[in-house]
């Protein structure tokens, strides 16, 4: 695939998870998080699974040997991060929500770090400070009493736990999946965990089995269709192509588009999530810009002292 195909699908991820947020706000607010996780989720994995089978076939050796992998990845990445992130949805707002996910690629070079031996360098350390400090604005609403007491809001501490899911996602496969394509690593994923919240949601949903009203069945539609299938399938393509820190990189488009979003919707943004966001971003474009403004800078100084 050319390399331009690769970055607008994951900027199209992207505006997809931005508009998620506000859907999932919305019906979070009608129905329970469990029950529409449980059904965005059975709904993809009844679009996707047919669909990597009739064009890649489903590999029955390699999904046995690299069971446990994709297991940590439906429990971790798809049913611990979607339930933090709709659980956590009923108590803070879209925009802060999206701002903490921003955090996502520092945790997601962090990981790798660890897990894949990828060098961190002190660059990347500098660019995580900043991107913890922007969120810590975010979750305590500007409030250093707040952050001395450590008083932040659940809706917000669970939206620091997906973001935390969600950096395991992209760093399982690159080091401990092999022989699959990332379809067939979509779609197994996916599966797993429309079973596993399934199970959830029969134990924690009471309104699971009822049925929903029709824009929360709209909303789910377009999360499982457009936030789910596509997003998923253009998201590990991506980590394939590229590996798992670049790609997190492109998470910080959503908080931007959220609150673009948002005050298309009427929703202000504080100034609390502006100076946030600031922040995160700064932390995020520093470890790349950096290198290269100093060997900007040290350019015309070795011209000067030529001279």
């Amino acid at each position: 695939m050319k390399a331009w195909a690769i970055y607008s699908r994951l900027v199209l991820t992207t505006v997809c998870w931005a508009a998620v947020f506000h859907v999932a706000k919305f019906t979070v607010a009608a129905a329970s998080p469990a029950a529409v996780v449980a059904w965005r989720f059975m709904l993809a994995a009844a679009i996707l699974v047919p669909v990597v089978w009739y064009r890649e076939r489903l590999p029955w050796q390699a999904l046995r040997r690299n069971a446990l992998p994709l297991l940590a990845m439906s429990a971790i990445g798809i049913f611990g991060f979607n339930i933090a992130t709709f659980y956590g949805l009923r108590s803070t707002s879209a925009t802060n929500a999206a701002m903490i996910m921003a955090l996502n690629p520092a945790m997601t070079a962090v990981l790798a770090a660890l897990v894949g031996r990828e060098r961190v360098s002190r660059h990347q350390i500098a660019g995580l400070v900043l991107g913890i400090a922007g969120v810590m604005v975010v979750v305590s609403h500007g409030s250093w009493q707040a952050i001395a007491t450590l008083s932040f809001s659940g809706g917000d501490l669970l939206m620091l736990l997906a973001s935390f899911c969600w950096a395991c996602y992209p760093v399982i496969p690159k080091r401990f999946i092999s022989g699959m394509s990332p379809m067939q690593i979509t779609a197994s994923t996916i599966a797993g965990g429309a079973f596993l919240m399934a199970l959830f949601a029969l134990r924690a949903a009471p309104d699971f089995m009822d049925a929903p009203s029709g824009p929360v069945v709209a909303g789910i539609a377009f999360m499982g269709v457009f936030g789910t299938v596509l997003a998923y399938i253009w998201w590990n393509q991506g980590v394939k192509a590229l590996g798992a820190p670049a790609v997190a990189g492109f998470i910080n488009l959503v908080p931007m588009l959220t609150a673009g979003f948002g005050l298309m919707l009427g929703q202000p943004v504080s100034w609390a999530q502006a100076c946030g966001a600031i922040l995160v971003v700064t932390g995020v474009l520093y470890p790349s810009l950096a290198p290269a403004l100093r060997l900007r800078w040290a350019a015309p100084a070795k011209s000067w002292s030529r001279g």
